[in-house]
């Protein structure tokens, strides 16, 4: 919107709840007679009379009514536009406080971090890897990578990725040496459960219950017993054969990761961008 033009209608708006030039032109740091001049110069671009003049007051009349409630909103608009501006080109720089489940500490963020501190030379990020429920403003968090469903809440989430939950075992546990087709094949006392999946109907009451991804992955690499693991958190052990897929058709319901914010307008550039960057790599995963 053309700088003058936005000059003129706070001119205007002001005199108009103010309801004087004068105190308009003081809080402008205007002069009464430049303050005149912008509104002359709005009645005559807009071929109307914005006010009823006389020498006490100023009443506006009905078509100043109108145009009164447009100035409103087009100055809305135009302040919300510098604010998105101003949080795109300022240079990022300050600190990012992000909040992960533990086991993301395993690589996930790895290569994020990477690439954001290629980016952003003048920002220092700072992870706190917890699996239990974290208040994000409370904390002074930017935001929090969460999984599975969210709660009702008033912050504002980001769909990042949905990763699949497959069946996994060690190599080296007894019943990986047995052919298994279905779910009456695998062993009913050691099903290692989290309690993100432990509702998957076709598998048994887990034998142990964690609240911890990485220690379920760990148990299992260590050949405690068989589980529901993250693809993308387990990929490289299957591939170097310490953990073997079981039932490779089965399909449950995937892990939904979100981005948390405590914000929805104006967000950081900053974090605008370590969004992205998280959203481009877990969907590659």
């Amino acid at each position: 919107m053309n700088p003058k033009m936005i000059r003129s209608m706070k001119a205007f708006t002001r005199t108009v709840e103010l309801n004087s030039m004068s105190g308009a032109a003081k809080e402008l740091h205007m002069t009464v007679s430049a303050v005149s001049q912008q509104l002359q110069r709005l009645e005559k671009d807009n071929g109307i009379a914005l006010f009823h003049r006389n020498t006490r007051t100023l009443t506006l009349t009905e078509a100043g009514k109108v145009f009164y409630q447009s100035c409103l909103d087009m100055l809305s608009i135009a302040s919300r536009n510098q604010e998105q501006w101003e949080a795109l080109t300022k240079t990022p720089q300050g600190q990012i406080k992000m909040i992960a489940p533990v086991g993301f500490g395993g690589g996930l963020l790895s290569e994020p971090l990477k690439q954001l501190q290629q980016e952003f030379k003048n920002v220092h990020f700072q992870l706190h890897m917890t699996d239990e429920p974290v208040d994000l403003i409370t904390a002074g968090a930017d935001l929090a990578i969460r999984i599975g469903p969210l709660a009702d809440s008033t912050l504002y989430a980001k769909h990042l990725a949905d990763w699949n939950i497959i069946p996994c075992i060690a190599a080296s546990h007894p019943a990986a040496q047995n052919t298994i087709n279905s779910f009456d094949d695998l062993p009913e006392d050691c099903f290692i459960g989290h309690m993100s999946n432990s509702s998957e109907l076709e598998f048994p009451q887990p034998k142990i219950m964690l609240n911890n991804m990485q220690t379920v992955v760990q148990l299992t690499l260590d050949g405690v017993g068989y589980a529901l693991l993250p693809e993308p958190e387990v990929k490289h052990h299957i591939e170097s054969g310490h953990l073997l897929r079981l039932l490779p058709d089965w399909q449950g319901s995937p892990y939904s990761v979100h981005a948390v914010l405590p914000v929805k307008d104006n967000i950081p550039a900053k974090t605008e961008r370590t969004v992205e960057v998280l959203s481009e790599f877990f969907h590659s995963l």
